[in-house]
């Protein structure tokens, strides 16, 4: 039965076509929550999902303007999409193994419990400095996972950017 606070959007395949009986959640807006002692934080209400059959897997990546580590957060099928490269390499070669080591020891699959929070152990948390806050940020069909004062560093550098671009685009 759904809740009225509780948006989801279709899962699709590649192509776009929705599959039927498969929904999402829809991650939007932001979200402060503290971190317990245990690594573990509460997970939005408004982001409840209706299903315990969906299955979080975080990764710990780095922004590319701010060089500060946070983690991505994607639903099951998304993770399949991002990580589509590791599934294309040889088994063998030394590059693609090294990355694939590299690669395995940054993600986790999350789940939530009976009090809606989920745990980060220290491996994820210490990266991206999840000390006492994390913010969640919504993300449409993903979230992310901040550090707040890095999140803010992050934001205000990428609005540089697009003002930048947007001048570029109106100045030909």
């Amino acid at each position: 039965m759904a809740s009225s606070d509780v948006k989801e959007q279709q899962a699709t395949e590649p192509g776009n076509f929705p599959r039927a009986g498969v929904s999402r959640p829809l991650f939007t807006w932001k979200y402060k929550h503290g971190v317990d002692g245990q690594g573990r934080i509460q997970f939005p209400s408004k982001w409840k999902m209706r299903s315990t059959e969906t299955e979080l897997i975080a990764v710990v990546l780095r922004h590319e303007i701010t060089d500060k580590d946070y983690i991505l957060v994607l639903p099951y099928d998304l993770f399949n999409q991002f990580s589509a490269r590791l599934h294309s390499d040889s088994f063998t070669a030394s590059k693609a193994q090294a990355f694939r080591h590299d690669y395995a020891e940054r993600i986790m699959g999350i789940d939530l419990d009976g009090a809606g929070r989920f745990m980060l152990p220290g491996e994820l948390r210490t990266p991206a400095k999840l000390e006492k806050e994390a913010l969640l940020v919504g993300c449409v069909d993903r979230f992310e996972i901040w550090n707040p004062a890095d999140y803010d560093e992050a934001r205000e550098k990428e609005k540089v950017i697009l003002k930048s671009e947007k001048s570029n685009q109106n100045n030909p």
